[in-house]
């Protein structure tokens, strides 16, 4: 009994097999198809696939059959290769689907969106849905696919005409081309109409549909006749080229940069460079950087080359970077601004400053050469050359000790502790010049500096030099008097010679010369040097030194020989005078005795007979006078 039991479990569990087996089967092939038959794989852009050999069919007809029995599609025309017109077409939408036709599908998949790089700061994801949030890009996967669909009775009846449809079905979101459908009808079937017209290759019915856009369908129309008892299959199958589309947002990012500053400043102040870097494309800039080269007048914290990283810049956004810099030199001052960024762009602009300044020069006029005791103008000239004013000027004269300081214009004080004389003038402008003048006396012989300074606001600073020398005069006073004029012949008189330094420095070398006149005879002379005769000629030793206001005095004395009127000459030289001083004097020499004066031819007689000089005539020897015997 118990074998008995284990033999029909093993039974039970082999129909349990064969049942799975079956139904295994029949979800392979949907549609009814016949088992045993593989359905084409139709790749995108392939070729036609290799034809299979029509399969034998061991199908019953009514197995599975749709209770009710679907309405056939409107009858064809008989006659073959006549068209049906379309509306005689059946909608396939709305045929019932019978457990007999065949929906064979095939699909290409294809990446849409690229692996991101390891540098993206964004997700697949993110970037998938802000395109999808936009519009762009659909969601989801793109999946080409061509479904084929048979609709027609099941049941067919020999030598009666059937009228079937294969739909053919683009089911994806997007265009397939190259849609190529073809069909086998096996023996024992015939075809007597098809629309549309199709194409015959070796026994295989062809028809090429060109494009399918995304949900569209095409149906084929056959009229098709059983000529056999037994159950056919006409195999159909579509070959087409798929493609996945991924819309991609080409955008172009731009830079530029701009670098901008006020038109002048003065030196000494801050500069502000403005650099603003904009992105005028539609697209995002990356990674943006700004270097600024500074010129030598300019200084920054960073040196002369400062760099900016500024990140990215979204389509239409800009920018500012202030770069504060100091001015330490005038004249024309530049900031070089160059911004990069990712992709090879590059944009430079150059801004140019006039860094002004105020300048001051200084001069002094004044003689070069001045005499002890006389008085001197020197003027001192500050003009500012610059472009910008020049504040809080002051200049100031260092007189030195050789000068005495008699006035100062335009309200200058004089510090005597320090012998400076210093004048406020303010504010000088551009290109103008401002003179103040001091009044000085020459006291001290010597070469003496003038030193003279100008300063103002902002470490301004002007010097002027100018060297004077200060020499004593040379002046000698020669004075001559004779002690006794007139003289009697055989008397004596003196010539007394003073020879005084009237200028400002010690006189050097004083030579006296005197010459004794013809009617005279040199006797002696008194002085502080030394004589010598020399014939008519009395020659002095010479007078080492004469210091200033001091005198030399010489006595000549000299004896009368005959009458006359004679003069008395005297010579005198120095180191430093250029031409002798000569000195005359005039003395009358007469005669005591009236005869020799009467009728000296030297004597002239009056208009009347009477001599011009002498004693009085006696009386008697005048005409007319009374004298004389009667």
């Amino acid at each position: 009994m118990k074998r008995l039991y284990f033999l029909a479990g093993v039974g039970v569990l082999t129909a349990c097999l064969a049942g799975w087996a079956a139904l295994a089967s029949a979800q392979s092939y949907p549609g009814g198809a016949t088992p045993g038959m593989e359905p084409p794989t139709v790749l995108p852009g392939a070729g036609a696939p290799a034809i299979p050999p029509a399969p034998s069919l061991d199908l019953d007809p009514n197995r599975g059959a749709p209770s009710p029995q679907p309405t056939p599609p409107a009858p064809l025309p008989s006659a073959p290769g006549t068209i049906p017109s379309p509306e005689s077409v059946p909608t396939p939408l709305n045929l019932p689907h019978p457990p007999a036709m065949i929906n064979n599908e095939a699909s290409s998949t294809q990446s849409l969106y690229p692996t991101p790089g390891p540098d993206s700061g964004r997700s697949l994801v993110d970037d998938r849905n802000d395109l999808a949030a936009q519009g762009d890009l659909p969601v989801g996967r793109q999946e080409p696919a061509v479904s084929l669909e048979w609709v027609g009775s099941p049941v067919a009846k020999i030598g009666a005409p059937s009228n079937y449809s294969l739909v053919v079905r683009n089911i994806c979101n997007m265009p397939v081309q190259q849609v190529m459908v073809r069909v086998r009808i096996p023996a024992g079937l015939s075809v007597q109409g098809a629309e549309p017209r199709a194409a015959n290759e070796g026994g295989i019915l062809v028809w090429d549909l060109g494009t399918l856009m995304a949900r569209q369908e095409r149906v084929i129309q056959l009229k098709l006749q059983a000529d056999a008892k037994g159950d056919v299959a006409p195999q159909a199958w579509v070959t087409f080229t798929g493609s996945s589309v991924m819309r991609i947002r080409v955008r172009e990012p731009k830079l530029m940069v701009k670098c901008s500053v006020a038109e002048k400043v003065l030196v000494g102040d801050a500069a502000a460079f403005t650099l603003t870097v904009s992105n005028p494309g539609d697209g995002s800039a990356d990674l943006v950087k700004i270097r600024a080269v500074l010129s030598e007048g300019l200084e920054h914290a960073r040196g002369n080359q400062i760099d900016f990283d500024i990140g990215n810049l979204a389509a239409g956004e800009s920018r500012n970077v202030t770069l504060l810099c100091a001015t330490r030199a005038g004249g024309i001052q530049q900031c070089e601004a160059t911004a990069e960024a990712e992709g090879g762009l590059v944009s430079k602009d150059t801004a140019t400053l006039n860094v002004i300044m105020p300048r001051l020069d200084l001069q002094i006029v004044g003689p070069r050469l001045r005499y002890l005791d006389r008085k001197a103008i020197y003027a001192l000239r500050v003009t500012n050359p610059g472009d910008a004013p020049a504040s809080n000027v002051t200049v100031a004269d260092m007189v030195p000790a050789g000068f005495k300081v008699l006035a100062a214009s335009d309200g200058g004080r004089h510090d005597f502790q320090t012998r400076t004389v210093s004048w406020f003038l303010g504010e000088v402008g551009p290109g103008q010049t401002r003179e103040v003048k001091l009044e000085v006396q020459a006291v001290n012989p010597g070469e003496h500096e003038h030193k003279a300074t100008a300063v103002g606001a902002r470490g301004l600073r002007a010097e002027s030099k100018l060297m004077t020398k200060v020499e004593g005069l040379a002046a000698l006073l020669v004075e001559m008097v004779d002690t006794e004029d007139p003289i009697e012949a055989g008397g004596e008189t003196a010539y007394e010679v003073r020879i005084t330094n009237t200028g400002s420095k010690v006189e050097n070398d004083i030579k006296l010369i005197a010459t004794i006149p013809d009617k005279m005879q040199f006797k002696n002379s008194q002085g502080p040097v030394r004589y010598r005769e020399e014939g008519k000629t009395v020659v002095f030793d010479p007078i080492p030194a004469l210091a200033p206001r001091a005198d030399a005095i010489f006595r000549i004395n000299v004896k009368a020989l005959e009458p006359g009127t004679v003069r008395f000459k005297i010579q005198v030289t120095s180191a430093n005078l250029i031409d002798p001083v000569v000195k005359m004097e005039a003395t009358r020499i007469y005669s005591d005795s009236l005869e020799s004066d009467v009728g000296s031819s030297n004597q002239p007689s009056g208009p009347s007979g009477l001599p011009a000089q002498g004693g009085l005539p006696t009386p008697g020897s005048v005409p007319g006078l009374p004298g004389g015997n009667e």
